[in-house]
């Protein structure tokens, strides 16, 4: 008889989840605001680039808490294998940002969009599961 697996709580990763689903959400609409003063006026850019940065490091901690969530509810992988595939993709949208790629740098954003406002809709909606007891 094999020990039964002691998983943590939920509610640390689920309060965690939801924090850096609002972070991603923060640094998206601040790249959106940015990058209309980039195109229109060539301005914003060094701002947007730091913003591109923070993107990469709030979707690394989504990543992280959403897969301890899903760790520890023993369910809900699918929203930590999206996150993580928004966090890769973020590196991709940040090669494809600059000159000939541009036009495929736009309808990438709003992958990044939809994925991030997809991920925290569903994180707040998601209530803390029981731990299923074993014998």
């Amino acid at each position: 008889m094999q020990p039964a697996v002691r998983r943590p709580s939920p509610g640390s990763f689920l309060l965690a989840s939801r924090a850096f689903a609002i972070a991603t959400l923060g640094v998206v609409i601040a790249l959106f605001c940015t990058a209309g003063a980039m195109i229109q006026s060539q301005q914003l850019k060094d701002i947007h680039g730091v913003a591109a940065i923070a993107l990469h490091v709030v979707t690394a901690g989504l990543t992280l808490a959403l897969g301890g969530l899903a760790f520890s509810r023993e369910r809900g992988w699918w929203a930590a294998g999206l996150a993580g595939a928004l966090f890769v993709f973020t590196f991709a949208q940040a090669y494809l940002g600059e000159g000939t790629t541009l036009a495929i740098h736009i309808p990438g954003a709003l992958a990044v969009v939809a994925s991030a406002v997809w991920l925290t809709a569903w994180v707040f909606t998601a209530a803390p599961a029981a731990i299923p007891a074993t014998p």
